[in-house]
């Protein structure tokens, strides 16, 4: 029997990366060296118990000395294995680690984040000092504080605050301040980065909203009369302050003396007598129709706007004029703004009206003869007719469409109805189908507008398109000056 007596059995577990003949290689070398040995015990004492014995306390125990040569052997790898999964186990420590860390930064910031617009929410809600807004310092130094909990960055809210400042003067007046004018600023953006803060110039016209987020910003200026500026933006940079000088009316737009002069078609065969021109814009509704006018006015390239009270004055921006003698009134109105029937006795027209300065635009211009005011009431009662439009973007267009009255830039005739030429007629049916009878007005396509202003003499210039009967180049004869 072979000496010493070793196994492939007496090693360690067999491992994946071990070479398949290891094992046997480290049995053959060894027990080679203890055959060796044995031999030459032998040759010194013949018995082979005590020469064996002499092998083991000179080499030691052949099993224990395998488990260490296949240990030596398969030492790199070992270590090299153990190296990798440490490896791979600190990076995914590192992972997780930068994960929660990332984690609980963004729950930090959405928490700053809500906390600030909370603030910022109960600043504009609450009620503004004559001097303007104001970022409350108590409120700003604990967002400061919290920021520099959270982000460590001393001052960082601080620095992303922009003052924000204007200058208001009144117009021609030599930069005398404009007092009292209420500011709003509107916050642009997401639904929870809106927010709406106000401010009322001082003494010296300046409207401070002290600091307040940088980003975009819609104004607003009310005159302590009502008039307002709206829709102008702003853009603020962070940290950097923003300040500008904004020309304001001095006072309510004064009412000016306005006249008159419109040019009838030198032969019609349906001869007017009177042109109403109602500048309001009526709100239909199903209970009860509501009337409202609301004239701009250029201050510094500005246009300011003024809501005229039509409960207090009804018949503002109603105006009758006497196309025989280029007289013109106030018309009558009842309480609620609707037309009243009207005695031609009872007029009393005069050569000039007063209107409140502004820029007056897209009348409904009703054609009236005399016996049609006694019953103008019925103008109330007009919910559709026949209106030709003449669209220029294409010049051989003229289409017929339906419209209530009161629309924008009409020349109408309520009480009958017009005539075309068979030519015209033609066109539109080839294009639109059959023209009905209940024809009763032409839609232009330009605007008409007249500016009242205490600058200049206002003679407010109409001419009316020869309309009787209706060619197609009718529309292009009107013109308002």
């Amino acid at each position: 029997m072979t000496w010493p007596e070793l196994s492939i059995d007496d090693f360690p577990p067999r491992r994946d990366d071990e070479p398949s003949s290891l094992r046997q290689d480290i049995i053959d070398e060894l027990s080679d060296h203890f055959a060796c040995a044995l031999n030459r015990e032998l040759l010194k004492n013949p018995n082979e118990k005590i020469a064996r014995q002499r092998v083991l306390n000179q080499f030691g125990d052949p099993i224990k000395i395998a488990r260490q040569l296949w240990l030596e052997a398969m030492k790199e790898r070992i270590m090299s294995q153990r190296i990798l999964v440490g490896v791979s186990a600190v990076m995914a420590v590192c992972c997780i680690a930068v994960v929660g860390i990332a984690w609980s930064m963004m729950k930090q910031n959405e928490n700053l984040n809500l906390k600030m617009l909370e603030q910022l929410t109960a600043l504009a809600n609450r009620p503004q000092p004559d001097t303007g807004a104001e970022v409350d310092q108590h409120i700003l130094k604990q967002l400061e504080k919290l920021n520099e909990r959270q982000t460590g960055q001393a001052g960082a809210i601080s620095d992303l605050l922009s003052p924000i400042t204007f200058e208001l003067v009144q117009e021609g007046a030599g930069g005398t301040p404009a007092r009292g004018f209420t500011g709003t600023l509107l916050k642009r953006g997401s639904q929870t980065d809106t927010f709406k803060v106000e401010a009322v110039s001082d003494e010296t016209g300046t409207l401070n909203f002290k600091r307040l987020p940088w980003g975009q910003y819609q104004l607003s200026l009310t005159a302590p009369w009502g008039e307002t500026l709206k829709s102008r933006m702003i853009s603020t940079i962070p940290g950097r302050p923003y300040q500008d000088t904004i020309v304001c009316p001095a006072h309510s737009p004064p009412e000016v003396s306005v006249s008159f002069a419109v040019e009838r078609p030198r032969q019609s065969e349906q001869q007017s007598d009177y042109l109403l021109c109602d500048f309001r814009n009526r709100n239909f509704s199903g209970e009860q129709d509501t009337f409202s006018l609301v004239t701009p006015r250029d201050v510094n390239g500005s246009n300011w706007y003024f809501s005229h009270d039509l409960a207090d004055h009804p018949a503002q921006g109603v105006y009758l004029i006497d196309l025989n003698t280029n007289q013109v009134m106030n018309c009558p109105l009842d309480e609620q703004g609707l037309f009243v029937d009207l005695n031609q006795e009872q007029l009393k027209a005069n050569d000039s009206v007063k209107m409140a300065e502004g820029i007056y635009g897209d009348p409904a211009c009703y054609l009236l003869q005399k016996e049609d005011l006694t019953k103008l009431s019925e103008l109330n009662l007009l919910d559709n007719f026949g209106v030709v439009y003449f669209d220029f973007n294409n010049s051989n267009d003229m289409r017929i469409l339906v419209a209530r009255n009161a629309g924008s830039r009409m020349l109408i005739r309520p009480f009958g109805t017009l005539k075309m030429e068979p030519q015209t007629r033609k066109s539109i049916e080839q294009r639109h189908g059959i023209v009905k009878n209940s024809l009763k007005g032409v839609k232009f396509p330009d605007a008409i507008r007249f500016a009242a202003s205490e600058a200049q003499a206002n003679l407010w210039e109409i001419t009316i398109p020869n309309l009787f009967p209706i060619t197609r180049e009718s529309g292009s004869l009107s013109s308002v000056r």
